[in-house]
């Protein structure tokens, strides 16, 4: 199952501010991801080099499996797509018992931040529901920096995918 979800994330692609081709740096390393060989002879036939940028948001409720596997998925399509020398835009709308991970006070779920703050590094977004901040009681100052507080994260997603972001969810 795993292997499937990664193949699809591969598949929808993400951000990263890569312009012309392939980078000749090194890849990117993300804390606790670990590290598949972006494979030359696979690919998609071009579509994601003429589709670009390559817009995805990933909608979390869910502060631990579905945070786990967005933040590792959104990981691997910024690395297919950089070595490629794709350009990208992603998104993540957190929201629900999610947004626990972006009070920088919180010790149950912040051992995600520095894998946030890695994607973060590479262009990723991260947007967080006042809804969902006010009805858990967290102050808009304690969330994390790099993050931006928005009026409602389902109305995010809507927009986005109004947008043409392709939304994922990981359930």
């Amino acid at each position: 199952m795993k292997i499937l979800l990664l193949m699809l994330a591969l598949a929808v692609g993400g951000p990263t501010p890569a312009v012309g081709g392939p980078t000749t740096t090194p890849l990117p390393q993300f804390p606790g991801v670990p590290v598949i060989p972006v494979l030359k002879d696979l690919g998609y036939g071009g579509f994601f080099k003429d589709h670009q940028p390559v817009k995805v948001v990933f909608g979390v409720n869910d502060p631990t499996g579905q945070m786990r596997e967005s933040l590792t998925n959104a990981s691997l399509i910024i690395r297919y797509l950089k070595d490629r020398g794709y350009r990208y835009r992603i998104e993540f709308v957190l929201y629900g018992k999610a947004v626990l991970a972006a009070d920088k006070w919180n010790q149950k779920y912040g051992g995600y931040n520095d894998l946030m703050e890695a994607l973060h590094r590479q262009g990723v977004a991260f947007s967080v529901c006042y809804n969902s901040i006010y009805s858990f009681k967290i102050k808009r100052g304690d969330i994390r920096g790099y993050m931006k507080v928005i009026p409602a994260g389902i109305l995010e997603l809507a927009k986005k995918q109004m947008q043409g972001y392709a939304y994922i969810s990981n359930h």
